[in-house]
């Protein structure tokens, strides 16, 4: 029995198949007996030719990368393989053993197969080791230095990630939701792919935009995408079978104290609200980008390979985790759509991505738009809040309170801001809102100047958070 009915996803683009597959699926297959992805290691078995044909890694990259010629494809599928081989190898050999200081020096030695410059490397002790030092030389001298740093960066990350887990699993601890969209952002395999998606599509984001919020919001809500997709298919496979504690649905049943059921949904929602976020950045957000730093035609249209490139990660990836026997993707509910709907719906290779439900066509984005974020709902009661300390207040509390009315009337912060009508601040305000109260219990042994100077130091900052407020809700500012 699966732990859970595969939600209703939301994939509004259809996955596009490359005709280079079987090409790369011969290719790969040599590849990695070459590189001994298929001998015992250390005594354990990692894969044998069958996993290869079974998880299919082939049709992975080619349906992610559709348009690219033969060769790429080869190396992307290359790539690939070596992940989820390292992956593997990592699980039997460190996690499974909690080996902490082996998967450590293991890590550390990767990262001698990259080297940014020249192709000086260590002789390989292992096949994570033999393809990596393989796969660097054959991908990185097409690319300027820019994208080599970003590309070491995250590969790095990547196999960080395995650590990072390793020491949840030994801890017993399931982080919470912040945590993990974070760590999985920052170490996961998605900023990765990107990276892989400017080599493959022969388009590299110019050095001066990659740090700019479109292309930051594009590179983080496709990499949230992309692990969260994994999680809902892969939770059978790591948290049942594997022991893993790193992943999404897992740790919104923890966390919220829901039914695993419940919490794919929510993955799901969280899922779908990335692909929005993606969509609405790549189509409002780029072109404005574009005007404001003056991007040539040609950076235009290499950044515009860049996000169609993600957008068919996503729907391939989606594709290919409904097929491949790596994952749990029994019963999803394309087959459960509206009659009327199902009805136009096309079939065939590749046409799962078209299945048309309420939820493909992205009907959630009306409630989003009639949502009233601003909405009265009156008082919330406050909990008892557990203080087993004494307050002690600063005998100096009602000079305090004078000087700071005095200083904030120096400074002219009871006075009208430029641009409105009235004062952003009365002198009433100003003794209601009783910093010197704060000052006084947070350093009850301050002198008369140390005192003053911190309830200055708080009067202050609270009045440009409100005057940054009311400016920033004018029209036009």
């Amino acid at each position: 029995m699966q732990p859970f009915e595969l939600p209703d996803f939301y994939m509004p683009y259809p996955a596009r198949l490359n005709p280079y597959l079987e090409q790369a699926r011969a290719h790969t297959r040599e590849w990695a007996a070459e590189m001994g992805f298929f001998e015992p290691q250390q005594g354990y078995h990692i894969w044998d030719e069958s996993d290869l044909e079974r998880h299919d890694y082939g049709l992975l990259c080619a349906y992610t990368h559709p348009d690219c010629d033969g060769a790429e494809l080869d190396l992307i599928t290359d790539w690939y393989v070596w992940v989820f081989y390292f992956d593997d190898h990592f699980l039997e050999l460190y996690k499974r053993t909690r080996d902490m200081r082996g998967a450590r020096e293991y890590l550390e030695r990767l990262r001698e197969f990259m080297p940014l410059e020249g192709i000086d490397m260590p002789e390989p002790t292992n096949p994570v080791e033999r393809g990596l030092a393989d796969l660097w030389p054959r991908t990185v001298p097409s690319m300027s230095l820019d994208w080599r740093r970003r590309f070491a960066t995250t590969t790095q990350a990547l196999l960080e990630e395995s650590r990072w887990e390793l020491n949840n699993i030994a801890e017993g601890r399931v982080a919470n939701p912040i945590e993990y969209v974070e760590m999985r952002r920052k170490v996961g395999g998605a900023p990765w792919s990107a990276n892989l998606v400017e080599h493959a599509v022969h388009a590299q984001v110019p050095a001066r935009l990659a740090p700019t919020r479109p292309l930051r919001v594009l590179s983080d809500t496709f990499s949230d995408a992309v692990h969260l997709r994994n999680d809902i298919f892969s939770y059978e496979r790591e948290v049942r079978q594997e022991g893993e504690n790193a992943n999404g649905i897992l740790v919104m049943e923890r966390f919220l104290e829901v039914d695993t059921q419940t919490a794919a949904e929510i993955v799901n929602d969280l899922l779908t609200s990335r692909v929005q976020q993606f969509e609405y950045t790549a189509l409002t957000e780029l072109p404005l980008l574009f005007a404001e730093y003056g991007v040539s035609p040609a950076e235009q249209a290499d950044v515009s390979l860049y996000a169609k490139g993600l957008q068919d990660w996503q729907s391939g990836g989606h594709e290919w985790h409904l097929r491949s026997s790596r994952y749990m993707n029994r019963g999803s509910r394309k087959s459960a759509a509206h009659p009327l709907l199902a009805a136009f719906a096309p079939a065939g290779l590749g046409m799962s991505a078209l299945g048309i439900t309420p939820s493909s066509l992205g009907l959630e984005r009306f409630a989003r738009v009639a949502h009233q974020p601003y909405e009265q709902v009156g008082a919330t009661p406050l909990p008892e809040i557990y203080m087993p300390f004494e307050l002690r207040l600063n005998p100096l509390l009602k000079s305090a309170r004078e000087n700071v009315v005095d200083w904030t009337r120096a400074m002219g912060m009871l006075e009208p801001a430029p641009g409105f009508p009235a004062n952003i601040w009365t002198e009433q305000d100003l003794r209601d809102f009783d910093f010197a109260l704060c000052s006084a219990g947070l350093d009850p042994d301050a002198t008369g100047d140390e005192l003053d100077l911190a309830t200055s130091w708080l009067a202050g900052a609270r009045m440009w958070t409100t005057t940054t407020r009311r400016f920033s809700s004018r029209p036009g500012i």
